[in-house]
Parts: structure tokens; C-alpha cells; sequence
């Protein structure tokens, strides 16, 4: 009988995006316990949430009515990870045409009150 490997679940998702539900809880299971290495070394992330909104400064008090933008489950955004006042954020890089670089996306549901983490690095 022949076996068939299949791929871990993260490159599934990435190979076949309409596995994605549209709110996102999908992707909720496929959250990991990642360290702080995936933090400094990670480039690319993938959005667990239904909505994440990046913010013009890493301060989770900002109200969201000053967000520059969002980005949505399953979305894969290019930034560089750090901590800002004891929390995890990004901050987005990529295209200087794009109107959200530089922008920032918290990590850490637990800044505002949320048990979870926003984003999934993506290993590459």
C-alpha cells in the first residue's frame, strides 16, 4: 500500500486558503506555543483573528478609532517582531507603496484583555 505525507497543517493552509472559514475560527486551532525566538528571527505572519487592527504606535490603550488600517484571517503580513513596554507587537514592513508599513499589530490578546495571541508565525 502507498503512504501519503502529508504536510504539517500550517503549509496546508497556506497551499489551500479555502480552508479558511470566514471568522477565522479555523485558525484559532492552529495556534503553537512559540517562543521569543520566532519574535526576533520571524518575517512573515499569518493573522488568527477575524480582524486585527494595525495601529500608527505600539500602545494597546489606543482607542480603535485611531487605526490606520486591519487585516483579517488568514492573511499573511511581512514585519518584524518586538516588545514595546512588556508586550509583543509587530511592526509591518514591506512595499513603501503600502499605506500600512510601519504600522503595528499586537501579539498579545492579553494587553486588552484577551487570552490569546493575534498572530502565527509563519516558519520559513
Amino acid at each position: 500500500t502507498a503512504t501519503t505525507t502529508l504536510p504539517p497543517p500550517l503549509l496546508l493552509l497556506l497551499a489551500m486558503p479555502s480552508l479558511l472559514s470566514p471568522t477565522g475560527d479555523d485558525l484559532k486551532d492552529w495556534a503553537t506555543d512559540w517562543s521569543d525566538e520566532a519574535l526576533k528571527h520571524c518575517k512573515q505572519w499569518i493573522v488568527l483573528e477575524q480582524l486585527v487592527y494595525v495601529m500608527p504606535k505600539p500602545d494597546p490603550k489606543q482607542p480603535p478609532t485611531v487605526r490606520l488600517g486591519v487585516r483579517g484571517a488568514g492573511q499573511i503580513v511581512n514585519a518584524d517582531g518586538q516588545y514595546v513596554d512588556g508586550w509583543r507587537w509587530l511592526r509591518l514592513s514591506g512595499k513603501s507603496t503600502d499605506p500600512l508599513q510601519g504600522g503595528w499589530i499586537l501579539v498579545d490578546g492579553k494587553a486588552v484583555g484577551m487570552n490569546r495571541r493575534f498572530v502565527e508565525p509563519v516558519p520559513g
